[in-house]
């Protein structure tokens, strides 16, 4: 299908796009204007929220941040759409976390960029949320809050987002996808857009970082920050399978997708080609 059909073009939110009409492997597709994945929603214009309203009607929004980047950028109200927060990874992950101090967000990345270079890099904290996500039995618990809200949702659409909507937005739509029906090609493929759809952001960071004579190893940091690789998902994956012997075990034994919240989900959220 051609990706670029599913962006939303808001002005004010980076990543957003809907999962509608994404292939599943039971002869169905993702039900349209039903689940949104997005960055943040600190920044939203009129505009965006009148789009939010009147012709994606959300209903919800789940926001997978921590407590300090929801203090740091916390999501703007939409009319009638209630909140939630069900921070995904226990504690404070720095270099995740977008820490606001009034310095100039160029020279926060530098900075940030260096602490991550001296800290094992930015691959090895992916890699390591990643794990966790995949070991930890709080971030399990909130994988399940996740999906109890997606079963819990009467009507309209919902939003669900981190910061850039990659990586915690990103394993929780590919477990998402997976309990629709999705295969490996899909998740991998809607996981991946996110370099695509986030590019022109992320190139303009690393141009601003180069303007201010930043080196090569800081840029390639943030570079590796602000993007995703299939890899990183492969190893949730496998880790899942490690501990669970299936994702299939994860989602029911786990996360409780039993037979009868699979029907639910599978009526709430897809539709027949």
């Amino acid at each position: 299908m051609n990706n670029s059909d599913r962006i939303l073009h808001l002005q004010g939110v980076l990543n957003a796009r809907e999962m509608g009409g994404l292939p599943l492997k039971n002869g169905r597709v993702v039900k349209h204007r039903k689940i949104i994945r997005t960055g943040r929603l600190s920044n939203l214009t009129v505009d965006d929220r009148k789009q939010l309203k009147d012709v994606w009607n959300v209903r919800k929004i789940v926001d997978l941040r921590n407590n300090r980047e929801v203090a740091e950028y916390p999501d703007m109200s939409l009319e009638g759409a209630g909140y939630q927060q069900i921070s995904i990874i226990p504690g404070e992950l720095d270099g995740i976390s977008r820490q606001d101090d009034g310095m100039d967000p160029i020279d926060r990345a530098i900075i940030r960029a260096e602490n991550l270079h001296k800290n094992g890099g930015a691959k090895g904290l992916l890699e390591s949320m990643y794990g966790q996500m995949a070991d930890d039995d709080y971030c399990a618990d909130r994988i399940k809050d996740f999906f109890d809200m997606m079963l819990d949702l009467e009507d309209g659409s919902f939003i669900w987002h981190c910061t850039s909507g990659k990586d915690r937005t990103g394993v929780t739509g590919g477990l998402m996808l997976y309990a629709l029906g999705a295969d490996m090609e899909t998740i991998k493929e809607d996981y991946l857009y996110t370099n695509i759809q986030n590019r022109q952001h992320r190139e303009t960071v690393l141009d601003k970082m180069k303007s201010k004579n930043a080196s090569d190893i800081r840029i390639e940091e943030i570079r590796i920050l602000e993007s995703v690789d299939w890899a990183y998902m492969e190893s949730f994956f496998e880790g899942i399978i490690s501990k669970f012997g299936s994702i299939d075990n994860f989602l029911s034994h786990r996360i409780g997708l039993d037979d009868n919240k699979m029907k639910m989900l599978t009526e709430k959220y897809t539709d027949k080609l």
